[in-house]
């Protein structure tokens, strides 16, 4: 037996020896090195300030202290071929490739738009692909066609050389065992260590514990990211029991929540209809500004200065993007960590802000101007608590903008279905056109901005809020006039940031920029809260978070603290001493907090997912 391996051994090294042989080997290493090559050039985009400039050295330079583990995936994925023989071999080196570079490709647009990497978990969203392409081919560069050049190589060496492998009748099991288990050695070898041996020690163990995408892709290159993606997926779709640790610290976030006695706003807004309108990729930092002399909020500015107003709510979307919005602010817990909320768990049960309402007979509707499938809202906000939804189907399509229909058409056709409504009501909104790429058509623009502004995305940003600025004035005038307004709270929010999300290093392209277009670091959506017969207006600066929204409108309209104290995982902004937001990344932005608080509220966001998994548990305390 063994001297038969060895002759096959010594006959594999005679044949690499040949012409042919070294032809075949090179077939091998033509997609070898340029998947290699791929990688490192998606590490050169996501590293740099710029994730649409292609800077080659940084990209090196971020990948080369991991580089044997690039290898090491890429490997095991191409050793396959070496079980197929002639134009098999072939065809499956080419498809490889092709779906290497496809993933990649996924993972440098969705970066660009997220700052994160995706997840297997997408592939349950193709809804959300509807009317999405503006958006998506924005997120691409000119120079991306890069990533595709070695497809005109290897196709032209193939062609030139077909005659050494074409022919080749038998397979390579032996090479194929060989570059297999060597792979997959070297890359069992710390994880080994660290769980099999326990030796905490290892080199490089640092990088076998951090869940982080981006930096799993760092490490293992993209290719070895998507492998461990779909290994947590699979892991996280398991049926999740809370342990007793995790009980622990839930139970000491809510025992160190504050309990001051109420203020002047406790049941300011009792027994009044609430309206949401949760206004597309609206910035904090476009209140109030003008451009070439034009305010660009008017209305907004007017509710502003006429009610009560939180500029620093942080942004606290993950996967699930504006689901995840709709998630927090109706439910004050976090979103998953991987995938979409209402994809994955839109039955879960929730404390949430329509159930609340109900209690106090309230009717409740959310109406949605997106097709029910899209981010699966209608399973998701059914879920929640919502008595009736409304979606894309119900409204009739007479005018469309970008994503689907106008934010005008839309607004003018919601004032019907709230005049419907048994009063009390809560109504929870959502517009649209203000969605990027921010390509608002030329006749609806009004702002008259100079050229390279008009074309940057910042300038369609500007006309693309000043639009919705005024149909919401239109929404609001026309509510007066059927008298709706009377007796209703009207609440103004950002679903999340967004030029400066996806468009910043166009922003910073701009020749002619003034301060207060760039990124200051604070990813804020404005949070305002307005009725007619508001006694006082003010602006808060404390800061929050978007989960924190239902606890203080819940303290506005006169709910009991008690019934949602305990489950709620934001506080009330209108009677707090606390000044802080826990973002996805679990960053903590604040004042005054000590190490063993960031540490508990970071804790808090990863057990919000926990919850969810473990059937909502927070509904079982």
């Amino acid at each position: 037996m063994l001297d038969k391996f060895l002759n096959r051994l010594k006959e594999k090294l005679h044949n690499i020896t040949s012409f042919d042989g070294v032809m075949r080997a090179v077939l091998f290493l033509i997609p070898f090195i340029a998947i290699v090559l791929k990688c490192i050039m998606f590490q050169g985009y996501v590293v740099n300030k710029d994730p649409y400039s292609f800077n080659f050295s940084l990209g090196l330079d971020s990948a080369k202290p991991f580089i044997n583990y690039y290898y090491a995936f890429i490997l095991v994925i191409l050793s396959f071929s070496l079980l197929f023989k002639g134009k098999g071999r072939v065809i499956y080196l080419f498809i490889i490739d092709i779906i290497a570079t496809a993933l990649i490709l996924l993972d440098l647009g969705y970066f660009r738009g997220f700052l994160t990497m995706p997840s297997a978990l997408l592939l349950t969203q193709t809804a959300n692909l509807d009317n999405m392409g503006g958006t998506i081919s924005s997120m691409f560069s000119s120079t991306d066609f890069l990533l595709i050049i070695d497809f005109i190589i290897l196709g032209l060496f193939v062609f030139f050389t077909r005659k050494s492998y074409s022919k080749v009748k038998r397979r390579a099991p032996i090479s194929f065992l060989l570059i297999f288990i060597s792979s997959i050695v070297f890359l069992a070898y710390v994880p080994f260590n660290l769980h099999i041996l326990k030796n905490e020690d290892v080199k490089n163990g640092y990088i076998f514990s951090n869940y982080d995408p981006t930096n799993t892709a760092r490490y293992f290159s993209p290719i070895g990211y998507h492998i461990f993606d779909i290994y947590n997926v699979y892991k996280d779709s398991m049926p999740y029991e809370l342990t007793e640790e995790d009980t622990t610290k839930i139970n000491e976030f809510f025992e160190q929540k504050e309990n001051l006695p109420d203020n002047e706003y406790a049941g300011m807004l009792e027994g009044k209809n609430l309206l949401v309108i949760q206004v597309e990729s609206l910035e904090s930092f476009i209140i109030d500004k003008e451009v070439n002399g034009q305010k660009i909020t008017p209305v907004l500015n007017e509710l502003v200065n006429t009610g009560l107003y939180f500029p620093n709510i942080y942004e606290q979307v993950n996967e699930g993007t504006s689901s995840d919005s709709d998630l927090m602010i109706n439910t004050s817990m976090f979103p998953l960590r991987r995938g979409s909320t209402f994809f994955r768990y839109p039955s879960a049960k929730y404390n949430s802000l329509p159930n609340l309402l109900e209690e106090m007979n309230y009717d409740t509707i959310a109406i949605h101007p997106d097709k029910g499938s899209f981010w699966n809202y209608v399973n998701g906000l059914k879920g929640i608590g919502f008595n009736k939804f409304v979606d894309y189907y119900s409204f009739d399509v007479d005018e469309e903008i970008g994503l689907g229909i106008s934010d005008e058409s839309y607004f003018r056709q919601v004032v019907p279905m709230l005049k419907e409504l048994q009063e009390p009501f809560y109504a929870f909104t959502v517009t649209l056109t203000s969605h990027g790429p921010f390509d608002l058509p030329e006749e609806k623009r009004v702002l008259n901005l100079e050229d390279e502004l008009d074309k940057n995305e910042l300038g369609g940003y500007f006309e693309s809020i000043k639009y919705t600025d005024t149909q919401i004035g239109k929404f609001l005038e026309q509510l007066d006039a059927e008298g709706l307004l009377d007796n209703t709270v009207v609440v103004i929010e950002g679903d999340h940031t967004g030029v400066h999300k996806y468009y910043n290093s166009s922003i910073e392209k701009l020749s002619n920029k003034e301060d207060w277009y760039l990124d200051n670091g604070n990813h804020t959506i404005p949070f305002i809260i307005w009725s007619k017969d508001m006694a006082q207006s003010k602006t808060f600066e404390t800061i929050g978070g978007q989960v924190d929204i239902m606890p203080t409108l819940l303290y506005l309209m006169g709910v009991d603290n008690d019934k949602y104290l305990n489950t709620a995982l934001g506080r009330n902004l209108l009677n707090t001493n606390k000044s802080f937001a826990v973002l996805t990344n679990l960053d903590v932005v604040g004042e005054n907090l000590t190490d063993e608080e960031k540490e508990l509220y970071k804790s808090i966001v990863e057990l919000s997912d926990k919850m969810i998994r473990a059937d909502n548990a927070i509904l079982k305390r």
